[in-house]
């Protein structure tokens, strides 16, 4: 203790009134806490990321999955995502649009799972739960949520992939400019859609 005690009493001595030196050493200080921190808890990141890379993906058919849905629905906008439950990531994976084709200058974009959008963690819950949630799109949910919004999409239906309860690796959305005359249809074709997309293991 007596030790301890006469280590602070010379680093107080050493900071003296120097702003610089108390910088130098609040800074080391919360280095080693966050090194000590990680060095403490690298057994539970290494499992949540070997958990994380043993999740099955999405069979990377994006191309197939969105021509069948262009061809059987009047959908302006269609939006690809990967799902990462365990670290609560939905990034965009495949983006088109009726008029412009392939858009590109999203890819990657992670807008999140659950967030604190209300709306948004609504939509997640239904999708979990084996739902096809579908409705007005008035306002953007997400940074992605405004680029729908300049495509002129003002109606959504979102499903995951694949549509089954208690897995979820990715999410189809599509959008209209208006709610289409046969969401039962839509449906349809986002649940074959939505198959293209995942090959479970025989």
């Amino acid at each position: 203790m007596t030790a301890i005690r006469d280590f602070l009493l010379k680093l107080l001595e050493w900071i003296g009134g120097s702003a610089f030196r108390l910088f130098t050493v609040i800074t080391l200080l919360v280095v080693t806490a966050i090194g000590w921190f990680l060095y403490e808890e690298k057994d539970t990141f290494m499992a949540s990321y070997k958990a994380s890379q043993a999740l099955p993906k999405m069979n990377g058919d994006y191309e197939k999955a969105v021509g069948f849905i262009l061809k059987n629905t009047e959908a302006e906008m269609i939006a690809i995502f990967e799902v990462n439950t365990l670290l609560n990531t939905r990034k965009l994976a495949y983006m088109t649009s009726r008029k412009n084709g392939r858009v590109k200058n999203n890819d990657g974009l992670d807008v999140g799972l659950l967030t604190k959008n209300h709306s948004n963690n609504q939509d997640v819950i239904s999708l979990m739960s084996g739902s096809i949630p579908c409705g007005a799109y008035t306002l953007p949910q997400s940074q992605i949520g405004f680029v729908y919004k300049d495509m002129g999409v003002n109606y959504m239906c979102r499903i995951s992939v694949p549509y089954d309860p208690g897995t979820f690796i990715g999410q189809i959305s599509i959008g209209w400019k208006e709610e289409p005359s046969d969401i039962e249809k839509a449906k349809t074709v986002l649940t074959v859609a939505s198959g293209m997309l995942y090959n479970p293991k025989q």
